[in-house]
């Protein structure tokens, strides 16, 4: 059996997020800052970690899953080399742990009250993954979900987080006030760009420089991370 190096896996720049076991673990992130293939990777490591633990990922609509963060976790399970471990199926869209039968489901905010009573047979769905959540135009979308899952006590050692990640396309956006301009001790925030990106090439990088030297506005956003 190979063993894996996790540093070499994830790289630079997300300790801290990886670790994080607050209740809101919130980060946004320019273009080509590994946010969303790091949180995949971390959500494979975490289920296979905690035995009981299951995860939901939700994005704005349903049926753009496919090729967004089933894929990403998908990836994340090659790059951890333990792709025989997973059954993933599309009809249903779900990922099994095969050892345990932990799930990963996936939902939209397309139908929010049907995401809110999202349940799971094994285990307890303590995890909720918001991929692209600056599309959730609704605070109150997020409240209906967050007040629903994840729910209830959960045993140790597993702990409940909602994980959101996204691009931070406006400054007006309610993910702004809500996580980062109050700071609340049940909420971590993390900022990242490509520049802690390993994993870039010089055609990459060049991209993002002309960027900067075109339209300094976008680069900021797109490259920096800024609002």
């Amino acid at each position: 059996m190979t063993k894996l190096y996790l540093p070499d896996v994830i790289g630079k720049g997300y300790g801290t997020f990886w670790k994080s076991k607050k209740r809101y673990r919130v980060l946004k992130g320019g273009k080509g800052s590994k946010k969303s293939t790091t949180t995949a990777l971390n959500f494979i490591y975490r289920l296979m970690k905690y035995p009981e633990a299951n995860l939901l990922v939700v994005r704005a609509v349903a049926n753009t899953h496919r090729d967004s963060t089933f894929a990403q976790l998908e990836w994340a399970q090659r790059q951890l080399g333990v792709s025989h471990l997973w059954k993933n199926t599309v009809s249903p869209m779900e990922m099994t742990y095969i050892p345990t039968g932990q799930k990963i489901l996936f939902r939209g905010f397309d139908d929010v009250l049907k995401l809110a009573s999202t349940t799971v047979s094994t285990g307890y769905l303590c995890w909720v993954w918001i991929e692209e959540a600056f599309e959730i135009r609704s605070e109150d979308d997020f409240d209906k979900l967050d007040l629903s899952v994840p729910r209830g006590e959960v045993p140790a050692p597993l702990f409940k987080q909602t994980t959101l990640t996204f691009n931070p396309w406006s400054e007006t956006h309610w993910l702004n006030s809500r996580f980062f301009k109050i700071s609340a001790d049940n909420v971590d925030t993390f900022s990242t760009n490509y520049l802690i990106n390993e994993w870039l090439d010089d055609t990459d990088r060049a991209v993002f420089e002309r960027m900067r030297e075109q339209n300094p506005r976008k680069y900021a956003v797109a490259g920096l991370g800024e609002w």
